[in-house]
Parts: structure tokens; C-alpha cells; sequence
């Protein structure tokens, strides 16, 4: 016959008890640490943070770094006004090009047709006319210039304000007043028209 201990479920419970104290101890010294060491990271965080300011402080209050800055917000601003002039420039440059009407055309329609004792000793270019100076050998050559400078269509009128002789040769002064036109010159042909024989 089996023996029957009723003492025995007691015995057993006894043995797998867990003392609360000793949990409550663990978590409040795992709690501790877990503090000291949080307070130590932020510590050493809040130094480092604090070292990076100082620094940042002292470059501010750096004089010399101060006065590069001043010198380069000024080179900036300089820079910034000769970009609006240059924008200007170039507003003014397009502008001219656009409404100019004597172009390298007309200036090589003129020298095409000069006969070849006339020379220019000096081209002037308004924007409404031009003043050609130049010497001739006689006078005929200069009326042929001027007579063969009238089949340009670009020429309003063309006329011979002064003519004088000094020496072998003979000074003028030649006017051509301009239509209000504007020229590519791209597209344009003119034919030369031949000089004519030059009398004395």
C-alpha cells in the first residue's frame, strides 16, 4: 500500500517560491543604473554640445573673420550692380543693333562706287545721315560719286555741301541723308555700277 503524504504539495510549492523583494530590488537597481548612465550620456553630450558653441562663439567674434565677411558681402554686392550694368549694356547694344540703319552694307555700297581717284579721309555717322570727307583729283569724280550714290535705296538725298581746291587736289565734303529704314543687308544685292572715265 502507497503512503499518502499531505504535507507534500506544501513542500513543493515551498521549493519554486520567488522572493518579491529580491525582484523589487533588481528592478530598482537596474532602474538606478539605467539612470546614472542616461545622466552620464547626456552629460558628456551637453559637454560636447557645449565646446561646439564655444566655438562657433569665438569664430563669431573673430574680427578678422568678421571683416572677411563684410569684404565678401561687399565684392558680392559690387558684382551684383555690374551684372544689373551689364544686363543694361546689353539691353541698350540690342536696342542700337535693332534700330540702326547704316550697317557694313551700306558702307561697302559707298566704297563700290568711288571712282578711283577719291579718297575719305573721314567718315562721320549720325543716325539720320552721314558726312563723308574726302579729296578727289578733279571735280567730276566727285559729282560721278555722288550721281552714282543716288540708285542706293537706303539714301534719302545726297548732295555736295563744299568743294575746294587746294593744290593738284580738290577737298569736299559729301551729305547723304537717310530713309528711316532698317537693314540686314543679308538679303540685299546691289550691282556696281560701273565708274565713269574720269575727265581733267
Amino acid at each position: 500500500m502507497k503512503d499518502l503524504n499531505f504535507f507534500e504539495s506544501y513542500i513543493e510549492k515551498s521549493e519554486f517560491r520567488i522572493d518579491k523583494q529580491w525582484i523589487y530590488y533588481s528592478v530598482a537597481i537596474l532602474l538606478i543604473f539605467f539612470i546614472i548612465f542616461y545622466s552620464l550620456f547626456n552629460q558628456i553630450k551637453i559637454r560636447k554640445m557645449s565646446k561646439d558653441i564655444s566655438k562657433l562663439k569665438s569664430i563669431l567674434e573673430d574680427s578678422r573673420i568678421n571683416k572677411r565677411v563684410e569684404e565678401i558681402e561687399l565684392k558680392e554686392k559690387e558684382l551684383n550692380q555690374y551684372k544689373e550694368s551689364l544686363d543694361r549694356i546689353k539691353l541698350v547694344d540690342e536696342s542700337v543693333e535693332d534700330n540702326s540703319i547704316i550697317d557694313d552694307y551700306l558702307l561697302d555700297t559707298i566704297t563700290s562706287r568711288m571712282p578711283e581717284d577719291v579718297f575719305f579721309t573721314s567718315i562721320s555717322i549720325y543716325t539720320d545721315h552721314m558726312e563723308l570727307v574726302g579729296i578727289s583729283g578733279d571735280k567730276w569724280s566727285v559729282a560721278n560719286l555722288g550721281k552714282s550714290l543716288e540708285s542706293v535705296e537706303e539714301f534719302k538725298e545726297i548732295f555736295i555741301s563744299s568743294i575746294s581746291k587746294e593744290d593738284k587736289y580738290y577737298n569736299f565734303i559729301l551729305n547723304i541723308n537717310l530713309k528711316d529704314v532698317n537693314l540686314d543687308g543679308e538679303d540685299e544685292s546691289i550691282e556696281e555700277d560701273e565708274a565713269p572715265e574720269n575727265n581733267d
